[in-house]
């Protein structure tokens, strides 16, 4: 029989769920930036950075914002964690309450079936390029790890795939297949819920990059399935594991440490990790600067708040994560 969550860390989990699917995200954002629609979404000034142009993006659907220029993205919570500097249970409490618009019961549940059909179909993606993936040794993948001083056998949560980068849910349409190392993301309960692809170049001695003509730069890794409350796992069961932000540095702690770690893959995420009960102790491994420092202290109440114990650990000052220290590359 498995062992349910605790009382406490099963309670928070039910009031953010909650909390995140009670207004409208423009609602949340509104209050400081104007948003006007653009097709699904709507547009504004970020509210995290000057600019002249729009560049945030609020999907009132999925919950989310996201900003092209800054980088910035999350939802409700996230937001008022951010930008109006409350701690994650006070943000849950503040949306749980009464000062913003509420969705109607109905709309709720149109919303949350909506959301059923479309997480299925992107589990089913994530599950479909993985089951297309080779093991790594040998492809580009392993030159790729090798590339930045992962020397260890890669465990089996690191693969090799030929996928699209591109995929248009509403045509079916899908662009040409790029080389990328993928990496299993798991639910609390390990069953595979994700896939995030590492896209590569030059048989796997770089990132893949590309500068799109408006001048931004083209993501080399995107996530397929569902990255929220999942990790990406290295390492046996433990009752003291490791986070950190992304594969590199997992890699990274478990060759230097031999510890079990998990990485969020986002770090938005990182505060969002669904721990099984029997994880007792968490060390958050941040990046160095303003971002990474923001986001272990955010990771520390979401441990906590499920009675763990939680510690932190960040590379020396003068590397910006771990995976750059093993290399020797500076700040």
């Amino acid at each position: 029989m498995k062992r349910r969550l605790s009382h406490r860390y099963e309670a928070a989990i039910h009031a953010a769920v909650e909390a995140r699917g009670r207004h409208n995200m423009s609602d949340v954002a509104g209050r400081h930036t104007n948003l006007k629609k653009h097709g699904r979404e709507l547009v504004g000034l970020c509210p995290f950075h000057s600019e002249r142009s729009p560049s945030f993006q609020v999907n009132d659907a999925k919950g989310t914002y996201h900003c092209f220029g800054c980088g910035r993205s999350g939802d409700a919570i996230t937001f008022l964690i951010e930008k109006e500097g409350m701690r994650f249970t006070e943000a849950t409490e503040y949306l749980l309450g009464d000062s913003l618009p509420v969705i109607s019961d109905e709309e709720r549940v149109r919303r949350k079936e909506a959301d059923a059909r479309e997480a299925a179909e992107r589990i089913a993606l994530a599950r479909s390029i993985w089951a297309a993936s080779v093991p790594a040794a040998g492809t580009p993948a392993e030159v790729y790890a090798r590339s930045r001083g992962i020397t260890m056998d890669l465990p089996p949560s690191v693969r090799f795939v030929m996928t699209p980068r591109y995929r248009n849910t509403d045509t079916g349409e899908v662009g040409r297949d790029y080389p990328a190392m993928a990496c299993a993301l798991v639910d609390v309960d390990g069953k595979l819920v994700g896939v995030q692809c590492i896209f590569l170049a030059d048989g796997g001695r770089r990132k893949y990059e590309r500068t799109r003509q408006d001048g931004s730069k083209a993501k080399a890794k995107l996530t397929f399935g569902i990255l929220t409350g999942a990790a990406f796992r290295i390492g046996p069961r433990s009752d003291s594991i490791m986070v950190c932000e992304g594969p590199e540095d997992a890699l990274t702690l478990r060759q230097e440490t031999g510890r079990t770690v998990w990485a969020a893959c986002g770090t938005a995420n990182l505060s969002q990790v669904v721990y099984p009960p029997w994880v007792k102790a968490v060390c958050i491994a941040g990046d160095n600067g303003d971002a990474g420092h923001s986001a272990v202290k955010k990771s520390i109440e979401w441990v906590e708040v499920g009675g763990r114990s939680a510690t932190t650990a960040f590379p020396l000052e003068a590397f910006k994560d771990f995976n750059d220290q093993l290399r020797g590359i500076r700040k």
